[in-house]
């Protein structure tokens, strides 16, 4: 009878265990994908686009890296070792002192020291990134900012 609660009890916690883990693929489909070249974030879960953000990259002398990268680390306040302290919310660490982080300008064209700016304001979009992403969350970086030609009419 001991035997045969002791093997019911095992079972339970393998059948819990089991049930309540989260599914080992979950991690796996979540991605970030930065396009440099339309300074936009797009998150994804699957083929599914979870979040979708305007973006500031590094400005021409302190472009932001392209490759391939993962978050490495993530602290809801990060202060900056290289600036003043300043303050970095919502700080997903991708290389070295690279960060995707919420700042509160974030205009439409390259304006960071290399990293990438998050819109703070009304949605919150850098809050809702630091909060769906994992460690471990892989990172895409690509395209080139072109500046814009000023000699262009916007007539044409």
């Amino acid at each position: 009878m001991r035997l045969v609660v002791i093997i019911l009890l095992a079972t339970l916690a393998l059948l819990f265990r089991a049930s309540s883990a989260e599914p080992a693929s979950a991690a796996s489909n979540k991605r970030v994908e930065i396009d440099k070249t339309s300074q936009l974030l797009t998150a994804f879960e699957g083929d599914r686009i979870v979040l979708q953000s305007r973006i500031s990259t590094g400005k021409w002398d302190r472009s932001t890296p392209i490759g391939d990268f993962a978050v490495l680390g993530k602290e809801r306040m990060h202060y900056s070792t290289r600036y003043n302290n300043a303050p970095m919310p919502y700080s997903l660490r991708i290389n070295g002192h690279i960060f995707i982080h919420g700042y509160k300008d974030v205009p439409a064209y390259p304006a960071s020291h290399g990293c990438i700016r998050v819109p703070l304001g009304k949605e919150n979009p850098a809050s809702q990134l630091f909060e769906w992403a994992e460690v471990g969350t892989p990172v895409r970086v690509f395209g080139k900012w072109e500046k814009p030609d000023k000699k262009k009419s916007t007539a044409d």
